[in-house]
């Protein structure tokens, strides 16, 4: 595999097998460039180098070309990728456009490598270019029709929209996934949204996206679009417009939450009761939501698994940042006082992530744009794999550790696909790692003396910290709570006050030498393994170190939700399906 010197582009037949993959359903170049028309100018020759290249870098991971294979699908993307940032100065000193599609794809394909900074940085670079340009006050009632560009096609015009929302919402997912304030502000009320995907794919220039589909209000939390969105239940092609329109629904809630939060000029009152109105905004768009048909197709079920994963995105800020303020004394938080409440948040955002799981036995996550998919996998497995080491009952470790497996398989698996997959990967093991240095068990007064001191503040305060920093105030409260913890209760009685304290301190036949001669005769010489963790990790010994790993965002999510599963019984976990109800859906799917 070669780039010619002079075109800057690879042979023809390596360009045609590479562009044949635009009309992938989980390509998100096929919607950003209308499929036929993009080939027609190919064609035609109207295709300059920079936006095949960064179009090819997008489509590596569905290729099939020999050339490709041998090469390797991350050193393709990278072969094109370095091509086409020689180009990206000229692009962003002739602004347009078609050069603002050119710059988003690259963002993309940066992302792909795993270079999220350098990604922001040209998903950033295409909205303010856009900005400029006007493209963002589009469709405002009051902008004249003297421009131009505004009298184009209503294809060229869904392409333009198609551009900003789409540089809106890799930029929003980018900032969610570094937890970093968006970097342009951008105000999008003066652009339509995106028109359904069959009218898209079809390219009929009849319609217009001004007025399709019919009924739908402009705000989207009011009652009209949720009476529609109910009313979409039972319909058959607008179910993927149903949910393309939430998931930009999270990308501009999750938007203004990043922004909010960073923003150190907003009070905290008025972050407090914007996050619990979001909270309140995601189950309300969530709930009109198509249910899974009996015999859902592999397109329900990955529309299913998107919306999910948008979802997971931004409960994975909004329940973090509601553990840490609910217990504040200037919280604005009235609704979220007590621990039946708190307890309530943390069961919804454990049951989103394991409905996640369930949906995503049935259909790959190759078949999900890696910006969705790998987010998701990071924060259900770093979720879960905690919760395999602190849940009350080997029966609940073991379920959780299946599922940390699952993901970590899979994300390794789509490693090939994009690098986003290693980064969650190398996530999801290290949240395990450091979960082994977690207390099993915790009564509720040993958790609260525990969450205040490793987390006294915001969780940002704590992000790039090393651990052993954050679990260190942990001991000395450990050591002096634990003669007095009462049993664990659990469906089957309660659990001796001995198994208690050996579920703190891990198992204590791996950890002391001088208790071997209580074991029995044939377990002396070598204690067993424990059976809790998904993978074959050893229980830290007393002389052991916390690892090196520095905190980010999701991986203190994580910990802090450990810690209090830490503290709960078996009872607390009723709102999971039942094995049985796991295996009616299970066989569902399949």
């Amino acid at each position: 595999l070669e780039i010619d010197t002079r075109t800057h582009l690879p042979a023809t037949d390596i360009i045609d097998e590479l562009l044949s993959h635009n009309n992938e359903d989980s390509n998100i170049v096929g919607k950003i460039l209308q499929p036929k028309m993009f080939e027609d100018e190919y064609r035609a020759g109207q295709v300059d180098a920079f936006l095949l290249l960064v179009c090819m870098a997008n489509n590596v991971m569905f290729s099939r070309h020999d050339a490709v294979l041998r090469a390797g699908i991350v050193e393709t993307t990278r072969l094109f990728v370095d091509s086409a940032r020689a180009m990206a100065p000229a692009a962003l000193e002739n602004p347009s456009v078609r050069n603002s599609q050119a710059l988003l794809l690259l963002a993309m394909s940066y992302m792909h490598l795993g270079r999220l900074d350098v990604a922001s940085h040209y998903s950033s670079i295409t909205l303010r270019a856009l900005k400029q340009l006007g493209v963002c006050t589009m469709d405002n009632n009051d902008c004249g029709d003297e421009d131009g560009w505004l009298n184009a096609s209503w294809l060229d015009r869904e392409q333009m929209r198609r551009v900003v929302w789409g540089a809106f919402t890799v930029d929003t997912f980018l900032a969610l996934m570094q937890h970093t304030a968006p970097y342009v502000v951008v105000d999008l009320n003066g652009v339509n949204r995106p028109c359904a995907s069959n009218v898209w794919y079809i390219g009929n220039d009849s319609l217009d996206s001004v007025s399709y589909p019919c009924g739908y209000g402009r705000e989207p939390g009011d009652s009209e679009y949720l009476a529609a969105l109910r009313e979409v239940k039972h319909s058959g092609v607008p179910w993927t417009h149903n949910g393309t329109s939430v998931q930009l629904n999270f990308a501009v809630l999750g938007n203004t939450l990043l922004r909010s939060i960073s923003d150190p000029q907003v009070t905290h009152a008025h972050v407090d009761r914007l996050v619990d109105k979001a909270r309140r905004a995601v189950s309300d768009w969530l709930a009109p939501l198509p249910l899974m048909p009996p015999q859902p197709t592999d397109a329900e079920i990955q529309l299913t698994l998107i919306v999910s994963a948008a979802a997971l995105c931004l409960k994975s800020v909004i329940t973090p940042y509601l553990f840490a303020r609910c217990r504040a004394a200037d919280s604005e938080l009235p609704n979220l006082r007590g621990e039946l409440a708190i307890d309530a948040m943390m069961a919804d955002y454990i049951s989103a992530a394991h409905t996640h799981y369930a949906h995503a036995q049935r259909v790959p996550f190759k078949c999900m744009p890696p910006m969705f998919a790998a987010y998701s996998m990071t924060v259900c497995g770093g979720m879960f794999a905690v919760c395999a080491h602190t849940a009350p009952t080997e029966r609940l470790r073991r379920r959780f550790s299946t599922i940390v497996r699952f993901f970590v398989d899979s994300s390794r698996r789509c490693t090939e696909r994009s690098l986003l997959f290693q980064r969650a990967c190398d996530e999801i093991e290290k949240v395990s790692d450091m979960a082994r240095f977690l207390p099993r068990r915790l009564t509720p007064g040993q958790l609260q003396k525990v969450r205040d001191a490793v987390l006294p503040g915001a969780i940002d305060a704590a992000v790039n910290r090393p651990f052993a920093q954050f679990i260190a105030p942990m001991a000395p409260i450990l050591r002096s709570t634990a003669p007095d913890a009462p049993p664990v209760r659990s469906r089957c009685g309660v659990i001796p006050l001995t198994s208690n304290l050996c579920a703190i301190f891990g198992n204590v036949w791996a950890r002391s030498s001088s208790v071997q001669s209580l074991s029995p005769p044939d377990q002396a010489q070598s204690p067993p393994k424990s059976p809790l963790s998904y993978s074959s990790s050893p229980e830290p010994r007393d002389a052991e170190k916390a690892p090196a790993h520095r905190l980010t965002f999701t991986a203190i999510s994580s910990l802090m939700i450990g810690l209090a599963v830490a503290a709960k019984d078996e009872a607390f976990f009723d709102f999971l399906p039942t094995d049985t109800e796991c295996s009616s859906l299970k066989s569902i799917l399949n």
